[in-house]
């Protein structure tokens, strides 16, 4: 398998307030393209963290994550994250499926045991979004409210769950432990996280392995300051029309931010594409 990877460089278009940390591709199609960007919106800390490595077998491995805490806090949580997840999973046994859920409770007791400068406990905390590629195969890894996003056959899905106090409501109300006014009550308080890296103790944890990796698929990982710029149909938009360049995914988000104005998060997302070409 070919894998689209070119030289690092940072790109910033006209009027941009945001800092870009991408690699861009080449100008030929692979069949693996990765296109990567990480923006500022209108914060004036970076606590997103990405990465994404091509490994000795092949197999391809990105995380994003989605840093949270006072100060420098969620900046280091998430690059203790993201980092974390590539020296866990460069211990599994290669010859199995990962065990994602154990590599999930590895990276919590890691994020948790963070101290800051002075030595006391960082009290910080991350997302993570996780995708491992490899031939005709991937497996993802989910903790928090950042997304994974799969586009297959035109159309466009989210593979995971938000854990945070919405997903406990919509279950108590499906299984009618709540009335409907309740849940109306409470659900102004539905976006605050259940389970998150350095929680010390995940209640939730999301992963699939094995799912079948095909021509023509597009996955999305990405901070929830990314997913909720757009709708799903612009998503797919986006997603359909996108080549792979860095500067291209960059410059398309511009206008959503702009939009968004001083309110907008910090946007980070990682897009794997797997196209038919030579």
């Amino acid at each position: 398998m070919k894998l689209g990877f070119g030289k690092k460089r940072k790109n910033k278009p006209e009027g941009e307030t945001s800092t870009p940390a991408a690699q861009e591709t080449p100008s030929h199609a692979p069949q693996l393209v990765v296109s990567a960007v990480s923006l500022l919106g209108g914060r004036t800390t970076q606590q997103d963290a990405l990465d994404y490595r091509l490994l000795p077998d092949g197999t391809l491995a990105a995380a994003v994550c989605d840093g949270m805490g006072g100060l420098n806090g969620g900046e280091q949580a998430s690059r203790a994250a993201c980092s974390g997840f590539f020296q866990a999973y460069a211990q599994t046994n290669r010859k199995e499926p990962p065990d994602l859920d154990t590599l999930a409770r590895r990276l919590d007791r890691r994020v948790a045991a963070l101290n800051d400068a002075d030595g006391r406990p960082l009290d910080g905390g991350s997302t993570i979004v996780a995708a491992i590629v490899n031939g005709s195969r991937f497996h993802w890894l989910s903790v928090g409210d950042s997304r994974i996003g799969l586009v297959r056959g035109g159309t466009f899905r989210w593979l995971n769950r938000l854990h945070n106090y919405q997903l406990e409501l919509d279950e108590a109300f499906r299984a009618g432990e709540l009335s409907r006014e309740e849940y109306r009550a409470e659900l102004p308080k539905g976006r605050a996280l259940l389970s998150y890296l350095g929680c010390g103790g995940l209640k939730y944890i999301d992963t699939q392995q094995n799912l079948p990796w095909n021509p023509g698929d597009r996955l999305l990982l990405c901070s929830d300051g990314f997913s909720e710029l757009l709708s799903q149909q612009e998503l797919l938009e986006l997603l359909l029309n996108l080549n792979g360049g860095t500067a291209e995914l960059s410059g398309a988000m511009l206008p959503y931010l702009d939009a968004k104005g001083t309110s907008a998060d910090n946007a980070s997302a990682i897009v794997i594409q797997y196209t038919d070409k030579e």
